[in-house]
């Protein structure tokens, strides 16, 4: 009788991670939609850093984008942040706006700024955030990695 009911257990829990497993294997994208569609880019150099946080809404769109920047070095040169994103065509187009940390306020915590949404008639591929060095004629740019949309 002891045997039966640990074997009854064992189906049990065997078939209870097997629905678990066909559920999420069921919609299509491994369960990876709900990961996929919030996103993150870093930039990090000596003089600055930035980071950006998002949420992909359609192929060619995001939701309002979030980002933070920090002047590392204090050397006289303010540090901004960009987005850019990949068209499906290769490419890069630049974001609206810049998010700037202005070296009067450097070493400090940094400053987080509040972007809008980006959208393009084009499908979007991916996107990063990008921190620059304001300085003189060239700006001084560390690009932060792709995230790859996973709704194009």
């Amino acid at each position: 009788m002891a045997k039966k009911a640990l074997v009854g257990i064992g189906t049990a829990v065997l078939l209870t991670t097997g629905g678990m497993a066909t559920a999420v294997a069921q919609d299509g994208l491994g369960g990876q939609d709900a990961r996929g569609v919030k996103a993150t880019s870093k930039a990090n150099a000596s003089w600055g850093y930035a980071k950006a946080t998002w949420k992909w809404k359609g192929a060619g769109s995001t939701g309002k984008v979030k980002v933070y920047v920090d002047d590392q070095d204090c050397n006289g040169y303010s540090v901004y942040a960009k987005m850019q994103f990949k068209r499906a065509t290769g490419q890069i187009v630049d974001g609206d706006n810049y998010y700037w940390n202005s070296d009067s306020r450097c070493r400090g915590k940094g400053q987080t700024r509040n972007g809008p949404k980006f959208s393009d008639n084009f499908n979007i591929t991916h996107g990063r955030v990008v921190v620059c060095q304001s300085d003189w004629g060239w700006d001084t740019c560390k690009n932060g990695k792709w995230h790859k949309n996973p709704k194009a």
